[in-house]
Protein backbone atom coordinates (compact mmCIF):
# COMPACT_ATOMS: atom_id res chain seq x y z
CA UNK A 1 0.00 0.00 0.00
CA UNK A 2 2.96 2.31 0.67
CA UNK A 3 4.10 1.79 -3.22
CA UNK A 4 0.86 2.77 -4.25
CA UNK A 5 0.51 5.97 -1.97
CA UNK A 6 4.32 6.68 -2.98
CA UNK A 7 2.81 6.97 -6.66
CA UNK A 8 0.33 9.27 -6.33
CA UNK A 9 2.10 11.56 -3.83
CA UNK A 10 4.77 11.93 -6.80
CA UNK A 11 2.50 12.33 -9.46
CA UNK A 12 1.08 15.14 -7.10
CA UNK A 13 -2.50 13.65 -6.74
CA UNK A 14 -2.77 13.41 -2.81
CA UNK A 15 -0.72 14.83 -0.20
CA UNK A 16 0.77 13.69 3.16
CA UNK A 17 0.90 15.59 6.36
CA UNK A 18 1.67 13.26 9.01
CA UNK A 19 -0.46 10.16 8.92
CA UNK A 20 -3.62 11.59 7.33
CA UNK A 21 -3.60 11.69 3.13
CA UNK A 22 -5.35 13.85 1.08
CA UNK A 23 -6.68 14.20 -2.84
CA UNK A 24 -5.29 17.03 -4.11
CA UNK A 25 -7.13 19.79 -6.12
CA UNK A 26 -5.56 17.15 -9.24
CA UNK A 27 -6.79 14.00 -7.58
CA UNK A 28 -10.04 15.01 -6.97
CA UNK A 29 -10.70 16.94 -10.61
CA UNK A 30 -8.89 12.79 -11.57
CA UNK A 31 -11.32 10.62 -9.69
CA UNK A 32 -14.32 13.22 -10.66
CA UNK A 33 -13.34 12.43 -14.47
CA UNK A 34 -12.63 8.62 -14.29
CA UNK A 35 -15.51 8.40 -11.55
CA UNK A 36 -17.89 9.72 -14.37
CA UNK A 37 -16.89 7.46 -17.74
CA UNK A 38 -18.10 4.32 -16.74
CA UNK A 39 -21.62 5.81 -16.19
CA UNK A 40 -21.84 7.21 -19.56
CA UNK A 41 -20.47 3.62 -21.42
CA UNK A 42 -22.65 1.44 -18.76
CA UNK A 43 -25.45 3.51 -19.83
CA UNK A 44 -24.46 2.98 -23.70
CA UNK A 45 -24.11 -0.96 -22.92
CA UNK A 46 -27.53 -1.01 -21.34
CA UNK A 47 -29.37 1.04 -23.37
CA UNK A 48 -32.26 -0.86 -25.02
CA UNK A 49 -31.94 -3.87 -22.17
CA UNK A 50 -35.29 -3.97 -19.99
CA UNK A 51 -34.38 -4.07 -16.81
CA UNK A 52 -36.29 -7.10 -15.92
CA UNK A 53 -33.39 -8.69 -18.98
CA UNK A 54 -30.63 -7.37 -17.09
CA UNK A 55 -31.97 -8.63 -13.91
CA UNK A 56 -32.04 -12.45 -15.10
CA UNK A 57 -28.34 -11.93 -16.32
CA UNK A 58 -27.57 -10.78 -13.53
CA UNK A 59 -28.80 -13.68 -11.66
CA UNK A 60 -27.17 -15.67 -14.25
CA UNK A 61 -23.76 -14.64 -14.36
CA UNK A 62 -23.56 -14.31 -10.93
CA UNK A 63 -24.65 -18.01 -10.53
CA UNK A 64 -21.95 -19.03 -13.22
CA UNK A 65 -19.27 -16.72 -10.92
CA UNK A 66 -20.04 -18.51 -7.73
CA UNK A 67 -19.59 -22.14 -9.64
CA UNK A 68 -16.15 -20.87 -11.44
CA UNK A 69 -15.38 -19.59 -7.60
CA UNK A 70 -15.89 -23.20 -6.40
CA UNK A 71 -14.21 -24.64 -9.01
CA UNK A 72 -10.98 -23.11 -8.83
CA UNK A 73 -11.15 -23.44 -5.13
CA UNK A 74 -11.32 -27.36 -5.51
CA UNK A 75 -8.02 -27.01 -7.57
Amino acid sequence: MHATVDQLLAKGLVSADGGTVRATDAGRALYETVSAEPGAVSARIHAGIPAEDRAVAGRVLALITERADAELAAM
